[in-house]
């Protein structure tokens, strides 16, 4: 009958490893069978997200500054007191020529039946347009 042999005792130093718990010798970091870190502490990564905010900050904050200034620099609400200009009249133009007077027409035949009781014709009247100078 075989008896169950006991496991060798531990070497000085050695450790468990926290993962694994396999031997890890005392000038060993690291465990050799899952690759965790034994003796040494890992430092968690830096927090990036705190100055990505500070520089959003400053890029806005420069962006609305800029904008301000360049608001400022061209604004032209104020009216042009310096700049005047002379208007002068333009000259009136030529009048027109009169319209030729349009060629007399013969009234339609009036017939008894649609003949109104008193028929006037307008006699056409022509105005002649006069110039003065001044």
């Amino acid at each position: 009958m075989s008896t169950p042999q006991d496991p060798p005792p531990p070497a000085a130093g050695t450790i468990a490893c926290p993962r694994c718990g396999a031997a890890v010798g005392a000038d060993q970091d690291w465990c050799l069978e899952c690759g965790a870190p034994a003796r040494t502490r890992l430092a968690p990564a830096p927090n990036w997200r705190m100055p990505v905010i500070v520089i959003a900050v400053v890029v806005a904050l420069s962006g609305a500054g800029l904008a301000a200034a360049f608001v400022a620099l061209t604004n032209d609400e104020d009216p042009a007191a310096a700049t005047t200009t002379a208007t002068t009249p333009a000259p009136a133009p030529a009048p027109a020529p009169a319209p030729a007077t349009p060629p007399a027409t013969t009234p339609p035949a009036t017939t008894a039946e649609n003949a109104p009781a008193t028929t006037t014709t307008p006699a056409p009247t022509t105005t002649t347009p006069t110039q003065t100078t001044g």
